[in-house]
């Protein structure tokens, strides 16, 4: 997360910058800090105060499946399975001698790891 002011231009597709986002803009008020929310400045000088939740669900929502896997969170648990049968010699209550053969399935530790998503920030977009 970023903890300091940031700025970041958007370009339209003929390469201008009509839209500017801020982030953590007022170091004196909580509520714009750790970027609770996003200021959006339009090349008319208007601006929005957006809510981070906002943002995300927006980007949620026209996101493809790929995309969409990106924005949350997994843990990903690798499990392995030892599978081998035992075998018991009975000495009494059964046949003496009989051999009684039994599948097992035992679960050896899990590795866990995090999946997050890369965030990448393209060259040029990051203003500072």
């Amino acid at each position: 997360m970023i903890l300091e002011h940031e700025k970041f231009k958007l370009h339209d597709k003929n390469g201008k910058y009509p839209v500017v986002l801020s982030v953590n803009w007022n170091p004196d008020d909580p509520l714009t800090n750790e970027c609770k929310v996003v200021k959006v400045k339009w090349k008319n000088g208007e601006e929005a105060i957006i809510n981070r939740e906002h943002l995300h669900g927006f980007l949620f929502a026209i996101g493809r499946s790929e995309d969409q896997q990106k924005l949350i969170p997994q843990t990903l648990t690798r499990v392995k399975w030892y599978e081998t049968t035992v075998s018991v010699k009975a000495k009494t209550d059964i046949r003496k001698g009989e051999n009684i053969t039994f599948p097992i399935k035992i679960t050896l530790p899990s590795v866990e790891e995090h999946a997050i998503a890369e965030v990448k920030r393209e060259r040029g977009l990051l203003v500072g």
